[in-house]
């Protein structure tokens, strides 16, 4: 099963606990009512919290979250922010306290997956063309993280279709070496220079580092290169890291809290790796064998 945003978020509130659960004995497009939880809680305690939905026999609102808008203690019914399809009986659902609110809580959850980046992606990004040595990229073009490959971080390496003939499902990469980025303007597609043209007609792949990219949709999936109890840790970090700055580090137990969720998200960092290939050192031996491919291309290898 996928791990997705509502996932991640869910978590967090478990980790930090400021999430109830329950079961629905009735619902709406806008309300859910859970009589077992009437006179349980303060009027309005959960207004501009966050409601999960869980499980329902009613699947299409499974993995969706609305902000709270009221609460009334007396029935036990939240109201929410409208969703798409009605709340069912048995409907299990989660309710977080507004401490966190679902649109700090979305904006912490990327800034946690961005903290655990940069994420390796690869793009075809361009065909080559005859007489063509400087190729331009959109900054937008890249299928993977946020688009930027080239501005925020660049490039490490490119491939090209090895053969005529070769095709998308049996491409015989082979990698160019002696390329270069050339700076360019804010807002401007960034060109790569090659030392000499390229056989044309050819896929060329870009591989490239990258942040994870920004989500706020519920059902978004998560990376799955990052472990989920990984990305949960990460959040959490930074959860208590803002509630210990928005104190100004008044809290005694808000600073412990952080200094334990710092330590397990090390502890994390060590047992869930995120895989990254290996790169070659960017020195070059003198009287030795060239590792970093900067100085003698390999071209012959193209047909």
């Amino acid at each position: 099963m996928a791990f997705t945003l509502f996932d991640l978020i869910l978590g967090a509130h478990d980790a930090i606990g400021t999430v109830n659960y329950g079961v629905s004995s009735s619902g709406s497009t806008i309300e859910l009512k859970d009589t077992a939880e009437s006179s349980a809680h303060a009027d309005d305690q959960f207004r501009n919290g966050t409601i999960f939905f869980i499980s329902s026999t009613n699947t299409s609102i499974e993995q969706n979250y609305r902000r709270i808008t009221a609460y009334d203690a007396s029935s036990g019914q939240y109201t929410f922010s409208t969703i798409s399809s009605a709340v069912t009986t048995a409907t299990q659902y989660a309710v977080a306290t507004p401490e966190f609110g679902l649109t700090l809580m979305e904006r912490l959850a990327n800034d946690a997956l961005r903290s655990l980046g940069p994420l390796v992606y690869s793009a075809r990004a361009i065909a080559s063309s005859a007489n063509q040595r400087v190729y331009t990229i959109s900054t937008v073009t890249a299928t993977g993280g946020a688009g930027s490959f080239g501005k925020y971080s660049r490039p490490f390496r490119i491939d090209i279709q090895g053969r005529t003939g070769s095709s998308a499902d049996n491409p015989d990469w082979l990698e160019l070496y002696g390329w270069y980025i050339e700076p360019t303007t804010a807002g401007a597609g960034v060109n790569i220079v090659f030392p000499r043209y390229l056989p044309a007609g050819r896929d060329v792949r870009v591989w490239y580092e990258d942040h994870h990219v920004y989500t706020s949709a519920s059902t978004a999936r998560i990376d799955e290169r990052i472990h989920p109890e990984l990305a949960i840790l990460a959040l959490v970090d930074r959860a208590y890291q803002y509630r210990n700055s928005r104190s100004r580090g008044a809290q005694e137990f808000d600073v412990q809290r952080w200094n334990d969720a710092k330590r397990q998200l090390a502890e994390a960092r060590v047992r869930w790796p995120i895989w990254r290939p290996k790169r070659k050192p960017e020195i070059n031996v003198i009287g030795g064998e060239d590792i970093s491919g900067s100085f003698t291309p390999p071209w012959g290898g193209i047909e």
